[in-house]
């Protein structure tokens, strides 16, 4: 009966360790301030000066990386509560690695989630798991570790300036993303690069919330969203699509979402083209939700 115990016992550690080296990607949200001081699952009183957070599964004490897609803002916190129990979300954050992820302005954010440590365990452990690195991508991406130290942020590639625009090869992979042909706008033409003074011509268009898309950013001031687009276009994307979220702050997100597609099956090809052609992250939506 003893052996049977502790094989029990064994097999279930076995499979939290290997549960736990998956990488997840989901929603992460933040405490409320009302909950300072209140214990946790663990018993410890919730601090939203310390850099913790809440997990279905992790043992008490692992370290954890959180990611933010959009932004590439990371940061290690300590697991010492459990959920989120709402549907999509897979970490709670404190207020303070909130902070440093930018998610205070937005109230959420999709996100990676990594295993860094279990407790007891000194070697990192993120990197061991991880596939090839792939080429840096021309965007910055801030770290915080757990101890709080701030790695030097990754330089970007700079960016080959283009003569004249090149023809667009013809591709035959049926899940590929094609790109689309430039258009000239009035006696202007395709905004290339986006700079915060000068006439630019805006048209608005309600395409009909049917079908799916894929969100690939979330942006806070109209300012980003004008960047962004320019920066798609400059990449001769023109199924730009922008949904625009009420907040309890009183101040809006904009969803950048590429689409529309008929089925969640078309969406969810086109979102592993974007991955792997021009290295954009992204989730699929239903227009109907936005």
């Amino acid at each position: 009966m003893k052996k049977l115990l502790l094989l029990i016992v064994a097999c279930t550690w076995y499979a939290l360790s290997s549960s736990a080296q998956e990488v997840e990607y989901g929603l992460a949200s933040y405490y409320a301030d009302r909950f300072e001081g209140k214990p946790t699952a663990s018993g410890e009183p919730y601090d939203p000066t310390k850099m913790t957070a809440a997990h279905k599964t992790y043992p008490f004490g692992t370290i954890i990386r959180v990611t933010r897609l959009d932004n590439g803002k990371s940061v290690e916190v300590r697991v010492n509560d459990r959920g989120p129990y709402v549907a999509g979300r897979v970490v709670d954050v404190s207020r303070a690695a909130a902070k440093r992820l930018g998610l205070i302005e937005v109230g959420r954010a999709r996100v990676k989630v990594e295993l860094v440590r279990l407790p007891g365990e000194t070697a990192r452990r993120v990197e061991k798991q991880q596939k090839p690195k792939p080429k840096p991508e021309p965007k910055q991406q801030e770290v915080t570790t757990y101890e709080e130290l701030t790695s030097s942020p990754v330089n970007p590639s700079p960016r080959p300036t283009k003569s004249k625009a090149q023809p667009v090869k013809p591709v035959t992979s049926t899940n590929a993303v094609v790109p689309r042909k430039e258009k000239v706008v009035a006696k202007g033409g395709l905004v290339r690069q986006f700079k915060p003074s000068g006439l630019y011509r805006i048209r608005l268009e309600h395409p009909g919330q049917t079908g799916f898309g894929v969100q690939i950013a979330s942006l806070t001031t109209t300012e980003s969203v004008l960047k962004h687009v320019a920066e798609l276009q400059d990449k001769w994307f023109d199924n730009i699509l922008l949904g625009i979220e009420n907040t309890p702050t009183g101040k809006p997100i904009y969803k950048i979402v590429l689409g529309p597609f008929a089925t969640r099956q078309k969406a969810e090809a086109y979102k592993e083209s974007l991955k792997k052609k021009y290295k954009i992250e992204g989730f699929v939506v239903d227009l109907q939700q936005l």
